[in-house]
């Protein structure tokens, strides 16, 4: 009975070998930049933005400012039906039942605002600012997806490599099974002892199948910030989690200050908000405008003084506007755009504050993970020696299979540990050179 229940063991391990270890045929191998280039060509909101970003940029022209005049073109034509009787004072009387009278009108006119308090010269600007900030948020996109990605990226790599990890650990567990199974079969073995490598081998095992399914799990959240279909295999060109390296905290910072989008995103509203108080003080200016205007009309009557009469001719001239009083309305919206500006300017200070606060904290984080990290190279070489020296001693009955599965799981622990300690490093690098504007340049 036992040499069945190793048999199938033993068939379990060979078909989870199988759909792990080999390599699948259809399965693509695809870079980070690989990725990163078909996300910024497909991806359907950095499109969505993109078009904003032309909306934004067809927005800012003179027109739209208020520099250029406007010219209308207009023409009517009326008809008319009367009964009309006029008495006239010498006795006569003139009288009509349905009477027509018809009138066509043609003009051309222009318009055109030459000074507003420089309220055009502010507009401009201000169309100017939001231009450049629609291109900050598709930059700001940008910039996120590939930190998203990177991280998917290297976090599937790193479960491939726990993946592989897991499945040399179950190689252990099928090579202790099957020593307690050898010693079962010549008499000496222990009930016991093969009752628990068999559990421990059905842990590994389940260990292996959980792996295996977040692995395919990232490549699913993959492909969707990717577009492309979920069931599409593919496996990182990376064959390890590479570390570039950070800065000090100085440079980093002051990079930071210069290129961070969040930062340069507070700068631009500050300057809009700015432009909306120049929009409300050009209302304590006059409003000078040029007009004129070129006109024909002709009218027929068939009842009244004239039966026809025809106008062709323009008028020109200079139009003054000038608000004495509003009941005070401006002069609270020239408060409240000043008071919007104060906010703004605070904003961006927070903003300045919490970038160097948060480069603080993810350069100590990093020094800290780097330290961690050599130690627990010291360590996995340790606990690799001690599994080796755990295996000859296990064949040699110097131990019990507890004392080895305490070996064996003390190694797997190590190096998971080591392998997503590598993982959260270059996480903390990404989000170190998106702070300081440097992720398109480290990362591509």
């Amino acid at each position: 009975m036992n040499q069945t229940i190793f048999r199938n063991q033993g068939f379990i391990l060979l078909l989870l070998l199988i759909v792990f270890t080999l390599p699948v045929s259809s399965q693509q191998t695809l870079s980070l930049k690989e990725l990163i280039d078909r996300t910024l060509q497909e991806n359907y909101q950095l499109q969505v933005l993109r078009n904003t970003g032309q909306m934004a940029q067809n927005n800012n022209n003179l027109g739209n400012a208020g520099f250029l005049p406007s010219i209308d073109l207009r023409g009517d034509v009326f008809q008319g039906i009367q009964n009309t009787e006029q008495s006239f004072f010498n006795g006569d009387i003139r009288s009509g039942d349905n009477a027509r009278s018809t009138r066509q009108d043609a003009i051309i006119e222009l318009n055109w605002t030459i000074f507003d308090g420089f309220r055009m010269f502010a507009q401009r600007d201000r169309l100017s600012h939001l231009e450049q900030l629609s291109n900050n948020d598709t930059r700001y996109f940008i910039e996120q997806t590939v930190a998203d990605i990177t991280r998917l990226y290297y976090q599937l790599l790193m479960e491939n490599q726990v993946l592989e990890t897991v499945k040399k650990s179950l190689e252990v567990s099928a090579f202790r099974l099957q020593l307690e199974e050898q010693k079962q079969n010549v008499g000496t073995g222990n009930a016991l002892l093969y009752q628990q490598a068999l559990i421990d081998y059905n842990s590994d095992s389940a260990m292996v199948a959980m792996r295996a399914m977040q692995v395919r799990e990232l490549q699913i959240q993959i492909n969707r910030i990717t577009l492309r279909e979920p069931g599409f295999d593919f496996t990182p060109a990376a064959s390890a989690v590479d570390l570039t390296g950070v800065g000090l905290m100085d440079e980093l910072v002051e990079k930071a200050l210069a290129s961070n989008l969040d930062l340069e995103r507070a700068r631009l509203e500050e300057l809009v908000a700015e432009t909306t108080v120049r929009i409300e003080r050009s209302a304590r200016y006059p409003v000078v405008s040029l007009f004129g205007n070129y006109s024909y009309s002709n009218q027929t009557n068939e009842v009244g003084f004239l039966e026809t009469s025809t106008a062709l001719g323009g008028q020109y001239g200079v139009r003054v506007r000038f608000n004495l009083y509003d009941g005070g309305q401006q002069n609270t919206r020239i408060r409240n755009a000043m008071l919007a500006k104060e906010s703004s300017e605070l904003s961006t200070s927070d903003v300045r504050a919490m970038l160097t606060s948060q480069m603080a904290s993810l350069l100590n984080r990093y020094e800290s993970y780097l330290i961690q990290y050599k130690l627990l190279d010291q360590s996995l070489k340790a606990a690799e020696n001690s599994l080796v020296i755990a295996e000859e001693q296990l064949q040699a009955g110097a131990i019990s299979g507890f004392e080895f599965r305490q070996a064996q799981l003390t190694s797997l622990r190590v190096q998971n540990q080591k392998i997503e300690l590598l993982f959260s490093l270059k996480s903390l690098e990404v989000d170190i050179f998106r702070l300081s504007g440097e992720l398109m340049e480290k990362i591509m």
